[in-house]
C-alpha cells in the first residue's frame, strides 16, 4: 500500500512541476503517466492477489507416496 501511495504522490508532484515549469512541461507530464501507469498496475496486482482462491493446508497431492 506504501508503494501505491508513493506513486500517487509522484504523479502529483510531476503534474505540478509541469504547472510551475511550463517549458519543461512536456517532460514533467511524460513523467506523471509513468507514475501513473506504476499506481494503476499495482492496484491490478493486489486485485489479482486478492481474488487467488486460498490454497488449503495440505498442499501435496494425497496419491503421491514416498518410495522406500
Amino acid at each position: 500500500m506504501k508503494e501505491l501511495l508513493h506513486a500517487r504522490a509522484m504523479e502529483s508532484m510531476c503534474r505540478q512541476r509541469a504547472s510551475f515549469f511550463p517549458e519543461e512541461s512536456w517532460k514533467f507530464l511524460a513523467e506523471a503517466e509513468r507514475w501513473k501507469h506504476r499506481a494503476l498496475d499495482l492496484i491490478s496486482d493486489h486485485h489479482v492477489d486478492c481474488n487467488q482462491p486460498a490454497l488449503p493446508d495440505a498442499a501435496e497431492p494425497s496419491h503421491i507416496h514416498a518410495s522406500r
